[in-house]
């Protein structure tokens, strides 16, 4: 889809930085023990912050996917949404944040700008910004399917990946969330996601399909139709539908409660008629709202 024909939707209002936090920790989960992944790292004590900063633990590790191998120690990502625009100043911003970012080490030149890489993301290319850069004199290389490197700013290495282009399996659930999802890709990821036993990767792959089932809704019910794929979504789903079925629990006993104790306030109300208690009588020493009294002595009434 052309950039210039997304609108503003329904679409607009889904957690999307939830959804990409999902996959990026998907994506890079094979590597976790190697890095740390901050979300909203703040850059000073004022309301300034970049998106994601991924640190690794280890530099001699290796993470081996089309976003992982260009990662140095320190890796600023900027995350833009499919109806967030990408401009030239967006990008400076982002490379400015790069420059914060180094000078907050804790001593001097603690972080090195050798050691920062700047990545941004978006669903779709940014024709207009690769345009205006190209203009410029800057050179925009590809370097894997989705990965484009931006050289000449600054020296820091600053890379746009376009995550509908990407093409890396351990990258699927960026494609899942892309517009120009398959069929396919989507089967891909559910039968993966069902197999995950962590928590963190459940809540993960369960952020990824909250985008995705949006984005795709007659896919998914068409997934429901198919045995495998349904036990597999039952599997992603299981603690939506343990918690759905709690609360369902809860609001039956509370319910079952409410009516236990109206059954008895109406014995009581009918005992107190039987003995000849007015109902200013009974509202008076019993507390019972007067329409509560009045229904249940029109319905002795209506018996008689």
């Amino acid at each position: 889809m052309n950039e210039d024909t997304r609108g503003l939707d329904s679409n607009a209002r889904l957690d999307w930085h939830t959804g990409f936090e999902g996959g990026l920790r998907l994506s890079l989960r094979n590597y976790a023990y190697y890095i740390d992944i901050e979300r909203e790292h703040y850059l000073s004590s004022e309301p300034l912050r970049i998106d994601f900063l991924v640190v690794r633990k280890n530099a001699d590790a290796v993470i081996d996917n089309a976003i992982g191998r260009g990662f140095l120690g320190h890796n600023l990502i900027e995350y833009k949404n499919p109806y967030d625009e990408l401009n030239i100043d967006v990008l400076w911003k982002v490379i400015g944040y790069a420059c914060l970012y180094k000078s907050f080490g804790r001593t001097v030149d603690q972080i090195k700008m050798t050691d920062i890489t700047v990545s941004v993301f978006r669903a779709v290319k940014p024709v207009k910004l690769f345009k205006e850069l190209v203009n410029d004199g800057k050179n925009i290389e590809p370097v894997y399917p989705g990965v484009y490197s931006i050289n000449g700013l600054l020296g820091i290495p600053v890379r746009i990946i376009v995550t509908d282009e990407l093409e890396d399996g351990e990258l699927i659930a960026f494609s899942v969330m892309s517009q120009n999802a398959t069929e396919k890709e989507i089967r891909q990821f559910v039968q993966e996601a069902s197999k995950l036993k962590e928590p963190g990767e459940k809540r993960n792959a369960d952020a990824v399909l909250q985008i995705s089932a949006n984005l795709h809704g007659e896919l998914y019910s068409k997934l429901r139709g198919d045995d495998t794929m349904c036990e597999a979504l039952r599997e992603l789903m299981a603690d939506d539908l343990k918690e759905a079925e709690t609360k369902g629990m809860e609001k039956g006993i509370e319910q079952g409660m409410e009516k236990g104790m109206e059954k008895r306030d109406t014995q009581k109300i009918m005992e107190m008629l039987k003995d000849g208690k007015t109902p200013e009588a009974i509202v008076e020493f019993c507390k019972y709202p007067m329409e509560q009294v009045l229904k249940v002595q029109g319905e002795m009434l209506v018996t008689k």
